[in-house]
């Protein structure tokens, strides 16, 4: 019985459409030989895992010109870059070990042994069981994700159905953890060290916290989970399916599901907008095993209200699709024509057209719980500790009581007047991003101040905002004034 291609050969077919993508002043489409499977970015570069022909082709993400290409291995599938490490981590479909190799030399690295190479299971034979041959075959594994704030890198032994984790500092196995059957991808919630894992065969989605090694929760999503993404400022997972016709929303602050948006069909390829909070959404063909789906379509779907917001047709369903935040460039790895289908979002009229439906929703849902843009541009990443602090204590301390979201509500509507454009500038400029981290940087520490209040208290919460108003204008008008008239004085 040939096992081992199974699992490989379902995705090649899911992402498998006739025609051709048209390239035209807004796209452009990148011939990288016989396949396009994996996209994953590390600074400027986008790293494509071509399987058929073995290698990684490198593509500048500004330009989209191939810059280089890596000699890899036949059946290379996911890719996950840990740029602390200049390392990247590749799984290979038909064996367990986790292939490395540097980013900036090409140089391979090495394998990591994640363990149980091989499994053993009767044959498919029709004969009675004590007369069947057992077959003996490789196991491998699929999804990979890393976690820069731990070191540990996590890879989805599909095979065995496990989780395995590896040690990044020597690229060693150090534990297991058991999911559901045929676990597929996994991605990580940084923030709490959680990790999500799709469970293709068992349908489920497992919920592991990585301080301890262990699932916590199993979620039963929808049939035959496949991509997720996270939207970090919302607070929300999404999960594709192959065989059911909706998006899964999960809460990653209380592990529920909070709604399955229905589409037209099973769900595959996912990628996240955080400029304007808009998942974009395809579809798989028809197939024995999905059922009936609607191809060439992406759909989209605002995070901020879980509604589905609108579509545009596309001649080849693609296999993933990523957007690079900073200069706004969408990838798409189109499998089996062996093509990555660049575009600028900015630039895309068609793109336009759904966001000038969705922005006066974007600017009504942006108060009181809306992301900050500022911050968030200036230190890159939702992630950072300091938005987080900032969004901490707006949601937990300054919209626990009236007064303060009266002052929330005034504030937004000054504040999301120019901060998207403050935001933009930022991402497009990166001496402007840094000037203005270095200038909001003290007055995020002094919101440390706001943790003292008690909950609920509008005294507590009311005494602590003044005092902190009082230190800032200190620091930003009364400082640089008297620095000024010292100045001046001895001119």
């Amino acid at each position: 019985m040939v096992i081992k291609y199974a699992l490989f050969a379902l995705l090649v077919f899911s992402a498998t459409i006739p025609g051709y993508a048209q390239e035209d002043e807004n796209l452009n489409i990148i011939d990288v030989g016989n396949s396009a499977l994996w996209i994953e970015f590390a600074e400027n570069m986008a790293y494509v895992a071509n399987p058929v022909d073995g290698v990684i082709i490198i593509i500048d993400i500004g330009t989209g010109q191939i810059t280089d290409s890596i000699d890899a291995k036949e059946g290379i599938s996911v890719l996950e870059i840990a740029e602390d490490k200049n390392t990247i981590y590749a799984t290979v479909d038909g064996q367990a070990p986790i292939v490395m190799f540097d980013t900036d030399t090409g140089e391979n690295l090495g394998e990591i042994d994640i363990g149980e190479a091989e499994i053993t299971l009767y044959s498919t034979s029709d004969q009675p069981y004590g007369q069947r041959e057992y077959v003996t075959f490789n196991t491998n594994a699929i999804g990979l994700a890393y976690n820069p704030h731990t070191g540990m890198l996590y890879a989805a032994h599909t095979t065995v159905n496990k989780i395995n984790v590896i040690d990044t500092s020597t690229n060693t196995n150090v534990a297991e953890i058991p999911v559901g059957k045929s676990p597929l991808l996994i991605t990580i919630d940084e923030s709490r060290n959680m990790a999500y894992v799709t469970n293709r065969e068992s349908s489920t989605v497992s919920v592991i916290d990585l301080n301890t090694n262990t699932v916590i929760k199993s979620l039963q999503t929808g049939f035959a989970g496949n991509q997720m993404r996270i939207d970090s400022v919302n607070d929300m997972l999404y999960v594709t399916h192959h065989a059911s016709p909706h998006v899964t929303a999960v809460n990653l602050a209380t592990h529920e599901i909070e709604e399955k948006i229905q589409l037209a069909g099973p769900t595959h390829a996912i990628a996240f907008d955080e400029k304007y909070s808009l998942l974009h959404v395809t579809y798989i063909p028809e197939s024995g095993v999905t059922g009936a789906g609607a191809t060439g379509m992406v759909e989209f779907i605002n995070t901020n209200t879980n509604e589905h917001v609108g579509s545009l047709d596309l001649p080849e369903n693609p296999f993933t699709i990523s957007i690079h935040p900073e200069t706004r460039n969408l990838f798409a790895s189109i499998l089996n024509k062996g093509t990555v289908v660049r575009a600028n979002l900015d630039e895309y009229p068609e793109y336009q057209a759904i966001l000038d439906k969705i922005k006066p929703q974007e600017q009504a849902s942006l108060s009181p719980g809306g992301g900050c843009l500022i911050a968030t541009a200036a230190y890159g990443t939702e992630l950072a500790p300091q938005v987080q602090m900032l969004r901490e204590t707006r949601d937990n301390t300054i919209m626990s009581t009236e007064s303060g979201k009266s002052f929330m509500a005034a504030f937004n509507s000054v504040y999301y007047s120019f901060s998207p454009h403050v935001a933009d500038l930022e991402r497009e400029n990166p001496a402007f991003r840094e000037a203005v981290r270095a200038f909001i940087t003290p007055m995020v520490s002094s919101l440390a101040i706001m943790s003292l209040a008690q909950d609920g208290s509008e005294s507590h919460v009311l005494g602590l905002g003044i005092a902190v108003i009082a230190l800032n204008l200190g620091m930003y008008v009364a400082a640089p004034a008297l620095a000024v008239f010292c100045i001046r004085r001895r001119i």
